[in-house]
């Protein structure tokens, strides 16, 4: 654990039960927030193989394949589009076209402020310019944000969600107890996020409801050991969606699951399924 980890969550132990919409707001920021890393040696196949694009909300897209059939890919939080190089030339050997994004302040893409909400809405906006999409592939978070924007109108005849969490709910009760807010702080954390997703127009309503409906065909893959985002999630989602199935998966934890051979086959084979 960081040093700047544990002073923070010492001034939310200390502050928290005092100043709980203080707290509230200062981690509210921390939470929208994420870190760039730069892509692992492994993932620059991506960059070789695609030709970067910016969409008029600031998002880097790489884009390769000259296919018929489009697949739209999108990665968690503070991952980057590069992640899915290794679905790459599967993808494009199967005929079909890419485009990889990177989220709102993620990778290459232009921001400071994210959330699951402003992926979906960067969908919708890859879509209008590059679409439409036969099929989409997000990992965690990522896979969040396609059922958000499936259940806002967006189509596609396939979605692969990889190690996706089914409650942003429970993802920031996670967050706050992971930052030791004590239950005022959280609560005034979870309701301040809830009103920001609101005032842009978004229902108030978590995954598993949006998702109850949708027509798309899906393929939930979890890993049992994923530490990140409990194998139970991927079980909840795959419950829920109606024309869902799930593939359980072993030792890929939640980012090794990216880099797994069984993991690509699958999800191209799946899209490929018309």
């Amino acid at each position: 654990m960081s040093t700047s980890l544990r002073i923070i969550q010492g001034a939310n132990r200390a502050l928290g039960g005092i100043a709980p919409r203080t707290v509230a707001r200062l981690n509210q920021r921390l939470f929208s927030t994420p870190r760039r890393f730069a892509p692992r040696e492994w993932e620059l196949a991506l960059e070789v193989l695609g030709t970067r694009a910016r969409l008029p909300n600031g998002a880097s897209m790489l884009m390769a394949g000259s296919g018929a059939r489009t697949i739209a890919l999108i990665h968690g939080w503070e991952g980057r589009a590069t992640q899915f190089a290794l679905f790459a030339p599967s993808l494009l050997a199967a005929g079909f076209r890419i485009v990889a994004i990177d989220g709102p302040a993620h990778g290459q893409s232009r921001g400071s402020r994210s959330d699951p909400y402003y992926f979906a809405e960067t969908l919708h906006e890859a879509a209008e310019r590059h679409g439409p999409f036969h099929g989409m592939v997000g990992h965690s978070m990522g896979g969040g944000a396609i059922g958000i924007a499936l259940a806002a109108g967006l189509t596609a005849s396939r979605a692969v969600l990889i190690a996706s969490p089914a409650s942003l709910h429970d993802v920031l009760h996670r967050f706050a107890s992971a930052m030791h807010m004590p239950p005022s702080a959280a609560q005034h954390f979870a309701s301040a996020l809830r009103t920001q997703v609101l005032s842009r127009g978004h229902p108030e309503i978590d995954v598993l409801e949006l998702i109850a409906t949708l027509p798309t065909r899906a393929l939930v893959i979890h890993a049992r050991d994923d530490k990140e985002v409990p194998f139970r999630d991927g079980e909840r989602i795959a419950a829920t969606w109606p024309n869902a199935a799930l593939l359980p998966v072993d030792g890929l934890g939640h980012r090794r699951i990216l880099r797994a051979p069984q993991v690509v086959e699958a999800a191209v084979g799946f899209l490929l399924d018309a």
